[in-house]
């Protein structure tokens, strides 16, 4: 593990605070939460990089764009291209070896999202630490998602909840958790987001397709209809579909009809938010592709069979896709065709890093 610390950091300052993250959307999120713990004058703050995602497209050039500070420390959970059990065990692991051997004591140790990293929060809490959650109480309510319980788990482990909207604050009243311990400060997607996006005068001249769930690449069937829906509107709309070239879902192209897709590479953060920007229409089955169109209004058809996002599409930014249900699929068609706009502001007034802050500050 790499120790990067600087001890004037630490000095004249009350509490403690520990950000564990790692991977590339949590950086994305967390970036402007980063600057405010930095900047209080009441909080020593420790980033620790969970190495969940490693290499410089993935981790890298988020930091550098973003300007996130070197990280204190660095876990390496998954370098070696472990399973998921076993990033799960490195990552509760070596956080709590690194705790007991640099005699770190926090006041509070925080998480953001669903991925491997949270899966620190239970065996943290059995070991008496406490627990914030940022973007807590999302549901979907399919359990065949990895995402979907790591969630539940660490909301159920925690003891601050930062919510981005009311609906999920009442899942987790739902859930029996209380509610002085729940905190709506709206989504920290959109201060980065902010600083990324240049509006300039949109191509909107192909559609931008983003699959990379083991839900979907996983099962050949599924995307041979997603593709199949693609060559569809490529066809009808007369301009080509580029597909982001995750490494995990290219095998699944090897049986599948490209005929009017096109692979494009991974692309740093500003840039792939000015390709969305640029599309006429977006094909994603990521969460945030259902927030950050809704800013710049650009729809996106989202073949999943549920979502944890649905105030995206009831404010009309998303359409969910039936995968299975092929006859369904010219309905989505027909949605774009229609579609008019989309109200963003569920998402959010665009302060929830100083918010997340000063809620904390209240609590410890």
């Amino acid at each position: 593990m790499d120790q990067i610390r600087n001890s004037k950091r630490m000095e004249n300052r009350t509490k403690l605070v520990v950000t564990v993250t790692g991977i590339r959307p949590d950086f994305i999120r967390m970036s402007k939460v980063f600057k405010a713990l930095d900047d209080d004058p009441e909080i020593n703050h420790i980033l620790i990089h969970t190495g969940q995602h490693y290499d410089n497209l993935l981790s890298g050039v988020f930091f550098d764009e973003l300007d996130i500070r070197e990280p204190d420390y660095n876990l390496s959970i998954g370098e070696s291209g472990c399973p998921h059990y076993e990033q799960l065990g490195r990552v509760s692991t070596r956080l709590i070896e690194l705790f007991k051997k640099e005699q770190i004591h926090p006041d509070v140790v925080m998480f953001l999202g669903d991925s491997n990293s949270v899966g620190a929060a239970f065996p943290l809490k059995k070991e008496g630490y406490k627990i914030a959650h940022i973007e807590a109480g999302m549901r979907s309510g399919d359990k065949r998602m990895l995402e979907e319980i790591n969630r539940t788990v660490c909301d159920h482990c925690s003891d601050i909840h930062f919510v981005y909207h009311e609906d999920y604050k009442q899942n987790l009243l739902n859930e029996g958790l209380p509610a002085e311990n729940i905190f709506v400060v709206g989504n920290t997607i959109i201060e980065p987001f902010a600083d990324m996006w240049e509006p300039t005068t949109p191509t909107k001249d192909y559609i931008l397709m983003d699959i990379h769930r083991p839900e979907n690449f996983q099962h050949s069937h599924r995307m041979a209809r997603i593709f199949m829906f693609a060559n569809g509107c490529a066809e009808k709309y007369n301009v080509p579909v580029k597909m982001v070239a995750w490494g995990r879902t290219l095998k699944a192209l090897e049986n599948c009809n490209l005929k009017g897709i096109e692979v494009i590479p991974l692309m740093s953060y500003k840039n792939f938010v000015q390709a969305q920007w640029n599309a006429k229409f977006i094909i994603s089955d990521s969460g945030t592709a259902q927030e950050e169109p809704a800013l710049m209004h650009v729809p996106v058809i989202v073949p999943r069979d549920f979502t944890e996002r649905p105030q995206s599409v009831d404010n009309g930014c998303s359409y969910m896709l039936p995968v299975d249900k092929v006859e369904l699929h010219p309905l989505a068609m027909d949605w774009i065709d229609g579609w008019e706009g989309c109200y963003s502001r569920w998402l959010g007034e665009g302060n929830a890093a100083q918010e997340i802050v000063t809620c904390l500050k209240s609590r410890l």
